[in-house]
């Protein structure tokens, strides 16, 4: 089971612990592996293994970072690990009052000869500060899940090619992604620049900053703050309002993140300290942020994404199998296999399937000899409140239908597979869409900056 983020836990959290109970009952055994489990979610899920094997829960004693947790028909045992040596470390963390500090601070340090990572916290915000770099005369990578798999697999090889482990000749520069940066990719920076994200996520996105030896860092960072180690470090430049002790309703622009509580706690914890010290103060600062003080005017903002958690637990319960009931129809909230959700969605997504006119047949956009894998290739998600319908140029009506008929059972049956055809102005491919009231949501892709919605309607 892959590295999970402790905020907006309440899905996983219900499926995972019905899983880890039946799983223990069938006789298996689970692993979890996770930089950033809270103390409360781990319990979690440590009895509902134990209720598998018909065990009443126990209390978890350790507090210390790394730590192994095994439960099991012997008992419980919690281990302390002692990290590899050269894995400790501090990186400073400083703030950013606003998008136009942080401006300055990933221009002056691309000018330096820096590799810079700009993390925003959507794809829209990242596709807009690309375009005030380039204001700037600073020429970005842009990285997002906005781009068709053909050209998001080509621009994740370059970026591992410019910023991953192996020496690179063109390695400064500047890439601005979203999340997708934060985690799988071995990815080493010498300055990263970050929209205030929950703490567990800026643990993960500290640890894209000097992770691999290199002779000389362009900007060698203000040292390391509060903690061990001399001389200068990595820093994380984090974009933030100041964390003041009354903050009003609106002290935060919520994007992904709904609760506004644990955003000004993780602000609170991180810009006194610092600095962010691995492993010594990873569970202290992991601990403060999951639960604590609720700022008076965030009171309801927080209840309701409280709220939310709730109703997605409640979500996540009905959609899981009860494996003493069987694959009955009444066994759970059953659907469609084509609607039966596997994950909860705060924005229900469509699948676009770009498509070409080539030699006046409807044709995918990436080429491949493989037609599945072709369309496979030519795939991006979307918002379905952004994107319900690609209506079908007239006269083409015939051409499209007969490129939905080679596709599978399974894509040609999903209300949520929608062919979008698109057409070329000679610098960008135009794409006409809808949304689900059928209003006009013109949108144009371009193979360096992805799908992006035109607001001028042309």
């Amino acid at each position: 089971m892959p590295s999970i983020p402790t905020c907006n836990v309440s899905w996983w959290s219900s499926c995972a612990s019905t899983r880890h109970s039946a799983v223990r009952r069938f006789g298996g055994s689970a692993v979890l592996l996770s930089a950033t489990l809270p103390r409360k979610v781990r319990k979690t899920l440590v009895d509902a293994f134990l209720d598998g094997l018909g065990a009443r829960g126990v209390a978890l004693a350790q507090q210390d970072y790394p730590l192994a947790t095994l439960a099991s028909a012997g008992g419980l045992s919690e281990t302390p690990c002692a990290p590899r040596e050269g894995l400790p470390r501090t990186v400073s963390v400083t703030r950013a009052a606003d998008e136009a500090a942080a401006l300055e601070r990933i221009v002056a340090a691309a000018e330096a000869g820096a590799a810079v990572a700009w993390v925003r916290n959507t794809v829209d915000d990242a596709i807009a500060a690309a375009a005030a770099l380039r204001e700037r005369g600073v020429e970005p990578l842009l990285f997002h899940a906005r781009f068709a798999m053909a050209d998001r697999l080509a621009i994740e090889r370059e970026v591992m090619r410019r910023f991953g482990k192996a020496p690179c000749i063109d390695r400064p520069g500047v890439l601005v992604a979203p999340q997708v940066v934060e985690q799988s990719l071995d990815l080493d920076f010498d300055l990263l620049v970050t929209d205030l994200a929950p703490a567990d996520l800026l643990i993960q996105r500290a640890g894209r900053l000097w992770r691999h030896a290199r002779d000389a860092r362009p900007v060698p960072g203000p040292g390391p703050g509060p903690g061990p180690g001399p001389g200068p470090g990595p820093e994380m430049v984090v974009v933030s309002p100041e964390p003041v002790e009354d903050p009003p309703a609106d002290w935060v622009r919520l994007t992904v993140y709904r609760d506004p509580a644990l955003l000004w706690r993780t602000a609170r914890e991180v810009f006194r300290r610092g600095a962010i010290t691995t492993p010594g103060d990873l569970r202290e600062l992991i601990e403060a942020v999951a639960e604590g003080e609720v700022p008076r005017a965030m009171a309801r903002a927080a209840e309701q994404a409280e709220g939310k958690a709730m109703s997605a637990g409640g979500i996540a319960a009905q959609n899981v199998l009860k494996f003493r009931d069987g694959y009955r129809r009444d066994a759970g909230l059953w659907d469609r296999d084509t609607r039966t959700p596997t994950r909860l969605e705060e924005r229900p997504q469509v699948v676009l399937r770009l498509a070409v006119e080539r030699d006046g047949k409807v044709a995918p956009y990436a080429e491949d000899p493989d037609p599945d894998r072709a369309w496979a290739l030519s795939e991006v998600s979307v918002a379905e409140d952004r994107v319900a319908a690609c209506p079908v140029p007239a006269g083409l009506e015939a051409a499209v239908e007969a490129a939905r008929a080679g596709w599978g059972r399974w894509e040609r049956e999903s209300p949520r597979h929608v062919l979008a055809l698109m057409r070329s102005d000679g610098r960008d491919f135009m794409l006409a869409a809808e949304t689900e009231a059928g209003e006009p949501s013109p949108a144009a892709y371009d193979a360096s900056l992805g799908l992006r919605w035109r607001r001028d309607g042309t």
